[in-house]
């Protein structure tokens, strides 16, 4: 649900929440949490944002709200626990496949005029005619994580008519990127995604035939061209408009989004320099940019506690500590996720991906959609892959378990 509704996530976590707490397996298997990094270190962050209340420059009550938009990092322990050493990796990455390919098919009958569905959709045609339940942000990094997967699928069928419908999937979603959503974010993303399904191909095929493999990799990058000049020229494009914008604010402190997130940036790099170490608490930085952005206008003077960007957030709120400890929270997912039968490795490395390189320009965690995406999938899927220590020396000591099925 988390690409649909956030009430229906909320109600569903919260669910899912009370009945893990009630269950006696949970309180049985809490100790063994102590040896999963990834969950450990979710567990740092959401403590060290509610310690830093205490010497927030926030009102309190602002301070604990602020604590709340990152309570979804319970989710990630919570679900290594819930799924440990199960079966259902499969499952959850079909259902997200199969949810994906859903709303693809709604926002492509959206952009035609064929349909008029989701609760985005109507909210600022006609940028948004594509949209079904979330902006361009999240439903372009979820169009190129569903580009990402359905090429994964139909790199490894062995099933010529599946792997015809995964390829089909995956160039309508490219299209739904980069022509319906316009996207900016999900435009790179998809664009990285691109590359290295060619160097992929390439280095599996380049023994075989290696005139084969440059022929993909060129046939890719050609795409990929041509891709970003119809996005780039088509009405209402919007992935040239970054040069313009950064003109526009140098020379006019205009408004614009690029503008706003590099007039955010300076200010935080100010606050940083102040207060390296711990930060200004949770929820200070919208009190400290208000102090700066007093009797200005324009870009200067807009006020937001949000500066896109997850990584200048944490640094501002927790100082250096805290942005290590968010670094290192994506560093044990990817750790964990190497450990990982193929195809959830390839989803799960898929999206930490996305999300640590547009956390430069969005601030993720912050964000509802994105931020679920990131604790649920990586807790459900390293807690599937999860092997105490003992099963671990069982296997280095006798036979090889049986390999799981993809």
């Amino acid at each position: 649900m988390v690409p649909v509704s956030t009430a229906f996530t909320n109600i569903a976590c919260a669910l899912f929440a009370l009945a893990l707490l009630s269950a006696p397996e949970f309180w049985r298997n809490l100790p063994s949490l102590l040896r999963h990094g990834a969950a450990v270190s979710a567990l740092l962050l959401l403590a060290a944002l509610m310690a830093s209340v205490a010497y927030t420059v926030a009102p309190n009550h602002e301070a604990w709200s602020w604590v709340g938009k990152y309570d979804k990092l319970l989710l990630l322990p919570l679900a290594v626990i819930a799924f440990k050493n199960s079966k259902w990796d499969g499952i959850v990455r079909w259902s997200w496949f199969v949810t994906l390919c859903v709303i693809l098919l709604l926002s492509t009958t959206n952009y035609l005029g064929l349909t008029a569905i989701g609760p985005a959709h109507a909210t600022q045609l006609p940028l948004s005619r594509a949209w079904v339940f979330k902006n361009h942000i999240a439903a372009g990094l979820f169009g190129a994580l569903l580009f990402h997967q359905a090429i994964d699928l139909a790199l490894t069928t062995r099933n010529a008519r599946a792997r015809i419908l995964f390829a089909a999937i995956a160039a309508l979603a490219l299209v739904n990127v980069f022509v319906m959503l316009q996207g900016r974010t999900g435009q790179i993303i998809a664009l990285i995604f691109m590359l290295y399904t060619a160097l992929r191909f390439a280095w599996r095929k380049h023994q075989e035939s290696p005139m084969r493999a440059a022929l993909y990799v060129c046939a890719v990058i050609a795409a990929a061209g041509m891709l970003v000049g119809v996005a780039c020229t088509m009405k209402g494009g919007r992935l040239l408009q970054v040069a313009t914008e950064v003109k526009e604010y140098r020379q006019t402190d205009a408004i614009t989004s690029t503008g706003l997130r590099l007039e955010w940036y300076h200010k935080c790099f100010e606050l940083i320099r102040a207060r390296p170490l711990i930060g200004y608490g949770a929820g200070g930085l919208g009190v400290e940019f208000a102090k700066l952005s007093a009797g200005k206008t324009e870009a200067q003077g807009l006020l937001t506690a949000n500066p896109h960007n997850e990584y200048l957030l944490m640094a501002v709120q927790l100082g250096a500590i805290g942005l290590a400890l968010f670094v290192n929270l994506l560093v044990q997912i990817a750790r964990g996720a190497f450990a990982l039968d193929p195809r959830s490795k390839q989803l799960l490395l898929g999206w930490l991906t996305a999300f640590a390189i547009s956390c430069l320009a969005n601030s993720l965690l912050l964000d509802f959609a994105e931020g679920h995406l990131l604790v649920l999938l990586a807790g459900i899927l390293l807690g599937c892959g999860y092997r105490a220590p003992s099963a671990v020396k069982a296997t280095q000591g006798g036979a090889a378990p049986a390999p799981r099925q993809a």
